[in-house]
């Protein structure tokens, strides 16, 4: 289900975003052409009519009745400009004067031949066409000119086509979409098992190399199991992203892996370590870095490795930072694996019972813990617990696979 979701959660935010922005785009082509269109409107009406001037014989005794048509003016000039024939509409004064406030030209064009202006009333939402054409008989040479108004329902017509060229785009791009997305989701599919195969993977591999520090110390890799149990089950309680659940993961499992470094005398001690001793034991956090450094795939675990053993107090080691100068991860992963430590046996301790671990730790926040972290481990913890405690290596491993598998698959 998760490639479904990966898929079509992008397709769902990305497709409107492309048909917005296309429409957009569509709209500012066909609003700029709407000029064009609205003056073929026109200039095909004026043709038609210079046309049917020039079958005429004689231009003096010429007559047109304008309410029968869409314009406002109609004058005949002879080639001295002296007007011969002149008719207007009762109102082209006043449309006249309007236009005159208004001056909004879209389109002009002056040649000593031919004149014509489209003029746009945006207050009204009206088109006119203002014109000057040449004509000639075969008793009568001169000019034609006038002022023509496009017909509302001429332009409503455009913005009709302009509409449903828009639902036509937006219906292409979202059946686009759909018919794009089981192909998208086949192509997607062995990439992303892939994918999920080398993160697999490395997951093992880091297991296994987690456990094998950790059989160094205590003789099982229960260890690292359960502390990273701990540290997802905590993580989900503060509502982390799969992101940051993977680099708290990483670094539960290698949290000491520079403990690959301690010789065996230190490591497997039975009592208190000499000062000297423990200085070399502390070591371990410089050398889990530095084995860290070299994996581009392991940054994100360096917070966990790097300051697990600082103190909130700031009387850790080993960059003495304290409060919320430690980060979150190493903050929230040291409560996990000092509650470990405490509720195990180790060569040189007994076991704890849990009662006296979570009291153990209360009464060290503020000093080692962050005491708000302490107050919601303990509010969680002891189902977890009892869920785990019981359960062998092999036990351990399967559940925390599963547990895996609900962020990474």
């Amino acid at each position: 289900m998760k490639i479904h979701s990966r898929i079509l959660k992008p397709l769902l935010i990305f497709s409107p975003i492309i048909a917005l922005f296309a429409s957009l785009f569509t709209l500012y082509i066909q609003l700029s052409q709407m000029e064009e269109k609205v003056l073929v409107l026109a200039k095909n009406e004026v043709k038609h009519f210079t046309k049917d001037l020039e079958l005429r014989d004689d231009m003096h005794t010429y007559t047109l009745e304008l309410s029968d048509t869409n314009f406002l003016n109609i004058s005949i000039l002879n080639t001295e400009g002296l007007r011969i024939y002149s008719n207007q509409t009762k109102d082209y004064r006043q449309i006249q004067n309007e236009l005159k406030k208004i001056d909004h030209h879209l389109t002009t064009k002056s040649d000593p031949e031919y004149q014509e202006r489209l003029i746009h009333n945006h207050i009204k939402k009206q088109f006119y066409f203002q014109f000057k054409a040449p004509i000639q008989t075969k008793n009568f040479r001169g000019y034609v000119q006038g002022l023509y108004h496009i017909s509302s329902q001429e332009v409503d017509d455009i913005y009709t086509n302009i509409f449903y060229s828009l639902v036509q785009l937006l219906s292409t791009v979202f059946i686009t979409t759909l018919l794009l997305y089981p192909l998208i989701v086949y192509l997607n599919k062995s990439y992303m098992q892939q994918s999920q195969n080398l993160l697999q993977a490395n997951l093992e591999i880091m297991s296994v190399l987690g456990s094998a520090i950790a059989k160094r110390d205590s003789d099982t890799n229960a260890h690292n199991y359960r502390v990273t149990l701990y540290a997802i089950a905590f993580a989900k309680e503060l509502r982390f992203t799969p992101e940051k659940m993977m680099g708290l993961i990483k670094g539960a499992f290698l949290h000491d892996i520079g403990k690959i470094g301690v010789s065996d005398i230190i490591l497997l001690k039975p009592n208190k370590l000499t000062s000297d001793e423990f200085e070399k034991m502390k070591l371990h956090v410089e050398y889990g870095v530095d084995i860290i450094s070299k994996s581009r795939w392991l940054d994100d675990a360096r917070d966990v490795i790097a300051y697990h053993h600082e103190k909130y107090n700031g009387q850790g080691y080993n960059q003495t930072l304290k409060g919320t100068e430690i980060p979150l991860n190493a903050r929230l992963f040291m409560i996990c694996d000092v509650f470990d430590a405490l509720i195990s046996k180790r060569p040189y301790k007994k076991e704890m019972n849990f009662n006296d671990s979570i009291k153990k730790l209360k009464g060290e926040a503020g000093s080692h813990f962050d005491p708000h972290l302490v107050d919601i481990f303990q509010s969680f913890i002891f189902p977890v617990f009892k869920n785990i405690t019981q359960l062998k290596d092999e036990e351990l491993h399967q559940l925390l696979m599963e547990k895996l598998k609900e962020f990474y698959h």
